[in-house]
């Protein structure tokens, strides 16, 4: 991958920078600049990276980023509710683009859906539960958000066998730690406020988009040296 090395060196200090400054009241009006650049940075890295990949799967990715982008930039408004479900909607966009380029990738394998749901319909009803009292009107968009999260997930767990171990691996690690921060989210809002809440939600969220960019040019990156070792052959 082109430019890597600097790349992480430039993300890890400014993700280290955002949750500085996210822990420091003085200097938290800095976080317009560290919070957006997390995916920017993203989005640019992907971009220089991806020629490979067919134009539209491009597009969807950068897209992806970029919903998450303002939704980052709205969540820092001062007003609450609005910034707080206006950034959901664009974090779900998000998701659902993600999903959208990753559907044709999984393999609905009987024996790995089952224990799944399974999970996933414990972690529904747990998160429901604690939240139940404070979500008020809020109780149907947050389990369509909750129901949106966890099919992400799912769609990540199901690419088993069929991407590359390194690009499914990257990918559900990623989508897991997304998942963490959501709801770490979903609990300091609705439940009660959780100590370190701003580390660990900005640690899973950068970590998170990291890992799912890295785990798709994973992909076109092991298609490439199949087609080299294909023509060697040859």
């Amino acid at each position: 991958m082109k430019f890597f090395k600097v790349f992480i060196a430039i993300f890890l200090l400014n993700l280290s920078l955002d949750i500085y400054f996210n822990n420091a009241k003085e200097f938290y009006e800095f976080r317009i600049v560290t919070k957006p650049l997390i995916t920017l940075l993203l989005a640019v890295f992907f971009y220089v990276n991806s020629h490979a990949m067919q134009f539209r799967h491009r597009m969807t990715i950068i897209g992806a980023l970029l919903f998450l982008c303002a939704g980052d930039v709205l969540l820092l408004q001062d007003t609450p509710f609005y910034s707080f479900m206006g950034g959901l909607a664009l974090f779900l966009i998000s998701m659902l683009l993600y999903s959208l380029y990753f559907y044709k990738q999984t393999r609905y394998d009987i024996d790995r859906l089952i224990p799944y749901l399974a999970v996933s319909l414990l972690i529904s009803l747990s998160m429901i539960y604690l939240m139940y009292d404070g979500l008020n009107n809020l109780l149907i968009p947050v389990m369509i958000y909750l129901v949106t999260v966890l099919n992400f997930l799912k769609i990540g767990f199901l690419r088993y066998k069929s991407v590359n171990m390194k690009s499914y691996r990257l990918v559900f690690i990623g989508i897991v730690c997304f998942t963490l921060a959501q709801m770490i989210i979903g609990l300091n809002e609705f439940y009660k406020t959780l100590p370190y809440k701003d580390i660990y939600i900005m640690f899973f969220y950068g970590t998170s988009q990291l890992l799912i960019i890295m785990g798709i040019l994973s992909i076109s990156s092991h298609e490439k040296v199949q087609k080299q070792e294909d023509a060697f052959l040859l």
